[in-house]
């Protein structure tokens, strides 16, 4: 079992709202899916998603702002998330995680990463960035942060056979660092384009999780109160 979500049948309307924003910012997080479609001129082994929004690029404005979705998503979901959660520290801490990791989606979309692509499919970071590209940058590292972050939080109170889901994340963004690690030793970018894509992987399914586990502790709590 899982802890209960408190509330009434009247917080009905603020659950499915929750998952319905968990839901968009699955879609937003695995924008660069798109990738498989559009022709982008960049390699998925060797260049990060975010580099798929740098201006100038095809369809960056695509990838751009499936990034400001996520970001957006991510921060409206936290009222309602915080509403209907366990009273818990580890609950609450978990939902304004996912808020933060939405507002460094959103530094990330406003402010995109300032690179030069090069032959082969890959991205040079600018070697004197703006503001901006400092900005995003930063929001890039605390991304992959919060990214491992989330899952280990969700393992602080989820249990049983819920504790599947942020296992797997917490797996699959040990192996993203674990790429990023090799990238020093084969050279610099090889695998960051992976390391990107399995991160954003881990953290959707996390994010999937949680709708889950909204889904089924909302509708079980509805069902017995009706």
């Amino acid at each position: 079992m899982l802890p209960e979500l408190r509330g009434s049948t009247t917080l009905t309307a603020v659950r499915r709202a929750g998952i319905s924003l968990l839901v968009i910012a699955i879609i937003g997080q695995l924008g660069w899916l798109a990738e498989l479609v559009l022709h982008t001129h960049m390699s998925p082994l060797r260049t990060v998603t975010s580099a798929l929004a740098v201006p100038g690029q095809p369809y960056s404005l695509v990838f751009r702002a499936a990034e400001l979705l996520a970001g957006v998503a991510l921060v409206l979901a936290v009222p309602p998330l915080l509403r209907i959660a366990p009273v818990h520290n580890s609950a609450r801490a978990t939902m304004v995680l996912l808020g933060m990791l939405g507002v460094l989606y959103l530094i990330r979309g406003i402010f995109p990463m300032e690179c030069r692509v090069v032959a082969g499919g890959g991205c040079t970071p600018d070697p004197d960035p703006s503001l901006g590209g400092q900005l995003h940058i930063a929001a890039s590292i605390l991304v992959n942060v919060f990214c491992s972050a989330g899952p280990l939080a969700l393992l602080l109170w989820w249990y049983g056979r819920w504790t599947i889901a942020p296992a797997v994340g917490v797996g699959i963004g040990t192996l993203a660092w674990l790429l990023l690690v090799l990238d020093d030793f084969v050279g610099p970018g090889e695998f960051a384009g992976l390391a990107s894509r399995g991160q954003t992987i881990g953290a959707s399914i996390v994010l999937a999780a949680g709708v889950a586990y909204l889904s089924r502790t909302g509708g079980d709590r509805t069902d017995r109160m009706a």
